[in-house]
């Protein structure tokens, strides 16, 4: 199971927060994905299974990384990035003029319950344990499944994949790989000896960026 950030856009270049909003790859975040297609090419990487965020940003990514692979992307808008409400498309400071109370509530909270509009943190964690669900139901433990999605959701798939009830911050790179070993089969089983048997699962690669040069 692969997860990959989609690469630099033009909101992340002009310091905007995106949320649903919809911006294209900058240049630096076209050379990012291509930089990341030459990697996997090195590395004889083949996926069984391409899946994208809708949005621009990561499907422009899963475009150019995908380049060599025959076979579709399938889009799936749970992979999306959250929804941030009237933040959407906005800078911070745009956002503390415009809305001073509503940013200073949030600022204080990290309560996305008090931002109109946005999904509730509780929402986005259903979301985050929903993918990962619905990819365990529907693969087996031959396949290989890459996902090109967005930092903010991320970190809810990772919670739920790793079994946490924090969410963590991940800090996530543009293009960034995060690859792990799971067994589909005992996925479902309910036991310690499942739970702590370190040879079914496995973190091979995290946050890894290694592919990226010159500070792209």
């Amino acid at each position: 199971m692969i997860f990959v950030r989609h690469g630099e856009s033009l909101g992340n270049a002009g310091g905007i927060m995106q949320g649903r909003a919809e911006y294209d790859l900058s240049e630096a975040g076209r050379q990012q994905a291509a930089l990341l297609h030459q990697r996997f090419l090195d590395e004889s990487f083949q996926p069984t299974h391409v899946y994208s965020s809708p949005q621009a940003r990561a499907a422009q990514t899963a475009e150019i990384v995908s380049g060599s692979w025959e076979f579709p992307i399938t889009h799936w808008d749970d992979l999306m990035e959250h929804d941030i409400g009237v933040f959407s498309g906005l800078s911070w400071p745009d956002i503390s003029e415009k809305f001073p109370e509503m940013s200073t509530a949030f600022e204080k909270s990290q309560d996305w319950s008090i931002v109109e509009g946005a999904e509730t943190s509780g929402e986005r964690r259903a979301r985050g344990r929903r993918v990962i669900d619905t990819i365990m139901s529907r693969h087996a433990n031959e396949d290989v499944v890459i996902m090109f999605t967005h930092g903010g959701i991320m970190a809810h798939m990772m919670a739920a994949l790793m079994g946490t009830e924090r969410t963590w911050s991940l800090g996530v790179q543009n293009t960034a790989v995060f690859e792990l070993t799971v067994d589909a089969e005992r996925w479902w089983q309910n036991d310690n000896a499942t739970y702590h048997n370190n040879l079914l699962w496995r973190v091979n690669r995290f946050n890894d960026s290694s592919h990226l040069q010159n500070g792209l």
